[in-house]
């Protein structure tokens, strides 16, 4: 509050006060009016406050939720959104009732919980963008079980897979970032009232009654963590930060194939900007901004990581007013990465013939020749290796120039004339080891490119969206059944 010693300076007010007030109209608004309704309600219950009093609190409330975060305005004369809002509550219920609401609580407790509750909303954003993303990967992933292409280790072609194939590991790790995200909302969904400003109170409230009323799962049982632990949202940011980073190495690759020189990738015309000097471009620009858009991510997550990094143990209210930006900030940057590769990959075509001719370039089926002397001339994976070699370095890289005569000197070259004339292949079978298709299509082991192995695992993870879609579906369920029950016992007190 205002003093007589001039608080605040001016430059104080202007740098840090005013852009806090900002912060907290637009991210804790709903979240303070929310933990003050719980609270309020467990005053009453408990006894420590009459159902009177409290019914005059609740209009209050209720009145400064209709007129919303826009009828505040930052002012010197009053610190911060807190004051301003108790102010305004003591203006409408009167100070016997108003003046009562902050018994028992601290505004350590209180701004721990607001925390919590608006990173729980951001939790399950994310979490409804997964879902989308990933129906719409295993859209695509069943429209290119059948697209043929080159596989890649060390950015060189490897062996041949499936666009669907490709994919489909995407898809398999975003099950694993949605699993991140409903474990920080676990560890997130607790609740820190009656913590107070550190070692709790001598009233008799009841912690328990106030988590269920804001529909959190559970209590925060030590004080001092309860004002003072921020582990829930490192792990909140760790969860968004390694999606984005997975998603981000897609999008690295995917700007290589729209480049011309690989010409595999054709990004929607909603997403291409055309140069200004050259009118030929189609700049996949989409691209280029969630690859920046990375970035914004992980500065904003680091900061916040490097904040608490700085806070005293046993309380984050001295960086509290600080972390709220970059943490709140680094989801919403998070969102709309989400948002936007979406957009993209709903939308992008493959080329189909390219990627196909391009499937064995690199000779790509150099194992399965191995493979294939394996199976057929009783040598040893090793053995085949040494020969499989041979026969790639005597066709100069191109499975076009194999043939047995070729397969037979690679032979005698790689393993001498006793164990190499022992080499036998049939053209029909050196035909079935050089073909891309007969390459994928052997690989029906859990995991592998065969299309009918790819379509069982899609509609596995098409089930585990079905369930991760309930499990968010219960966790709004929950947050909207307190909200019910506050308004329930709310109109108890008439």
């Amino acid at each position: 509050m205002s003093n007589a010693s001039g608080f605040p300076d001016p430059v104080y007010a202007e740098t840090i006060l005013a852009p806090q007030f900002a912060a907290s109209q637009r991210w804790l608004f709903g979240p303070m009016l929310d933990t003050s309704e719980a609270h309020l309600l467990m005053l009453q219950a408990t006894g420590l406050m009459s159902a009177s009093q409290a019914s005059r609190v609740w209009d209050a409330l209720q009145a400064l939720r209709q007129a919303g975060p826009a009828s505040f305005a930052y002012d010197p004369n009053v610190e911060d959104l807190f004051f301003q809002m108790e102010a305004r509550i003591v203006d409408l219920a009167g100070e016997e009732a108003g003046g009562n609401l902050h018994l028992a609580r601290s505004r350590n407790d209180l701004d721990a919980a607001m925390a919590r509750l608006a990173l729980r909303r951001k939790l399950l954003d994310v979490h409804v963008c997964l879902e989308r993303l990933r129906v719409t990967l295993l859209r695509r992933i069943e429209e290119h079980v059948e697209t043929l292409m080159p596989g890649h280790t060390h950015t060189q072609p490897a062996q041949p897979t499936t666009l669907g194939h490709f994919l489909a590991a995407t898809a398999e790790a975003l099950e694993r970032d949605t699993v991140r995200v409903q474990a920080a909302f676990a560890r997130t969904n607790r609740g820190p009232l009656g913590a107070a400003a550190l070692t709790t109170t001598g009233f008799p409230i009841d912690r328990e009654l106030t988590a269920r009323l804001l529909g959190f799962d559970d209590v925060v049982i030590n004080s001092y963590d309860a004002i003072g632990g921020v582990d829930y949202a490192l792990e909140s940011l760790a969860a968004l930060t390694t999606c984005v980073l997975g998603l981000g190495r897609l999008v690295h690759e995917l700007l290589l194939w729209a480049t011309r020189e690989f010409g595999t990738l054709q990004i929607d015309d909603r997403f291409i900007q055309i140069s200004s000097i050259m009118p030929q471009k189609r700049n996949p620009v989409v691209l280029e901004h969630l690859r920046a858009r990375v970035g914004w991510v992980l500065g904003s997550a680091a900061t916040a990581q490097t904040l608490v990094h700085g806070a005293a143990f046993g309380d984050t209210v001295d960086v509290e007013d600080e972390l709220y930006e970059p943490l709140f900030r680094t989801f919403e940057h998070g969102v709309d990465f989400l948002r936007l590769a979406e957009a993209a990959l709903a939308t992008c075509r493959f080329d189909r013939e390219k990627l196909a001719a391009r499937a064995t370039e690199g000779f790509t089926t150099a194992t399965e020749i191995a493979d294939a002397l394996v199976r057929h001339s009783s040598l040893s994976f090793r053995q085949a290796h040494r020969v499989a070699s041979a026969i790639v370095r005597r066709s100069s890289g191109e499975p076009s120039a194999v043939t047995i005569a070729l397969v037979a000197e690679a032979a005698l070259e790689a393993l001498g004339p006793e164990l190499g004339g022992t080499v036998e292949l049939t053209s029909e079978q050196l035909q079935v080891a050089l073909d891309p298709w007969a390459f994928v299509r052997s690989r029906t082991i859990p995991g592998g490119p065969a299309p009918e192995t790819v379509l069982a695992h899609v509609e596995q993870m098409r089930e585990t969206v079905r369930r991760d879609v309930a499990w968010r579906e219960r966790s709004e369920k929950q947050t909207q059944d307190a909200v019910t029950k506050r308004q329930a016992r709310a109109a108890a007190l008439r």
